[in-house]
């Protein structure tokens, strides 16, 4: 007969069996759901490929450091982050002490947007800025026997782990911070900055693969086959953002009868965009092709302040977003304005500027 003592801790041996046997049961249905949701996303692939394109690629873009000038490129090629060498590096200032935050902040075109006056190119072992007749030579690689620092930095409401890249890169980058005029603080860049508040910026390369997409946006079919969400580098959210030539003609149609300018397809800063479309039709798209590469479409993107940049001059306006307010704000907030397609590939391999691009399926507009 069992004593008082395992009498009591009996229904606790009990209630923990149950609690693992649930676990064991929900990671198992969500394994199962992943699968399933593969296995149907590949055979509509599969009829698809045996159709008529239906669009497809005219550009290819990568952003080697976040918020810098994009690089146009032929073809690029996907890991599991997204385009290789996009976004995986970044500019960053101390969080003001006053905002109880002792870590790093990512700095953008919403703060200074003379950052799009500057030219990142990556190669193998070296990263190369350029702004006007100013250059610098930054190497990736560290020489054995160094270590380079490294540190948390937030991006939204995300922590990431960084390492930094050192002084001259720094120095390089406060020159161009400093010079701006139009240095506004905030994440959103809302109100005008003070010189101060963005001295110390760092250059800083994403250096741990510790980041996931919202887990409210990834569909089963964008899980790993365990049921876990992909990697994100240091984007604001996803690996690849898709827009649509129809849609900035659109657009820029729009502009034309408020009297105002057109816009450049590099002020939405995608990586990929795409011809052959209606206008906004890629808001209900849910799974496309191009190539042979399966792409899950998450959301609509919604639109700040940095879209108002010429991403060749830096200079800042007003449009597109006030013309986009009287057709595109689409979400719950009245405020939020929305252009082209957060999305996250199924795969690696190469997109390149030709690809044809299929559509498997389409769904409800998902815009927030």
């Amino acid at each position: 007969m069992a004593s008082t003592e395992d009498q009591d801790i009996i229904p606790t041996i009990i209630a923990l069996a149950v609690i693992g046997i649930t676990i064991h049961l929900t990671n198992a249905v969500g394994i199962l759901t992943t699968l399933i949701a593969k296995l149907n996303l590949k055979r509509k692939a599969m009829q698809k490929a045996s159709e008529d394109a239906d669009a497809s690629v005219t550009g290819v873009f990568i952003h080697p450091v976040k918020s810098l000038r994009a690089v146009s490129l032929p073809q690029a090629q996907l890991d599991y982050k997204g385009f290789h060498g996009d976004r995986r590096f970044m500019v960053c200032y101390p969080a003001p002490r006053w905002q109880g935050d002792t870590r790093h902040r990512f700095l953008t075109q919403r703060q200074c947007p003379s950052l799009a006056t500057v030219v990142a190119k990556l190669d193998e072992d070296s990263l190369v800025l350029e702004c006007g007749d100013q250059s610098i030579e930054i190497f990736t690689e560290v020489e054995a026997g160094s270590k380079r620092r490294t540190f948390d930095a937030g991006i939204w409401d995300d922590q990431v782990a960084v390492e930094d890249m050192g002084n001259e890169a720094a120095k390089f980058l406060q020159a161009i911070v400093d010079a701006d005029e139009d240095c506004r603080s905030g994440d959103e860049g809302d109100s005008p900055a003070s010189k101060s508040l963005f001295q110390k910026v760092r250059l800083v390369e994403h250096c741990v693969n510790d980041r996931e997409a919202p887990a409210k946006f990834v569909p089963s079919s964008a899980k790993t086959w365990l049921g876990k969400r992909p990697q994100v580098s240091l984007t604001d959210g996803f690996p690849i953002l898709i827009a649509c030539e129809a849609s900035l003609e659109e657009l820029n149609k729009k502009l034309k009868e408020a009297g105002k300018d057109p816009i450049s397809m590099s002020n939405f800063r995608p990586n990929i965009v795409i011809k052959g479309t209606n206008p906004f039709e890629e808001d209900k798209w849910k799974h496309i092709s191009i190539g042979d590469k399966v792409f899950a479409i998450v959301r609509a993107c919604s639109r700040c302040k940095q879209s108002c940049t010429n991403q060749q001059t830096g200079a800042v306006s007003t449009e597109p977003i006030e013309v986009m307010k009287s057709f595109r704000a689409l979400g719950e907030n009245e405020t939020d304005v929305f252009f082209a397609q957060n999305a996250i590939p199924l795969g690696t391999g190469t997109i390149k500027v030709g690809d044809e691009v299929r559509i498997i399926d389409r769904g409800d507009p998902i815009y927030y």
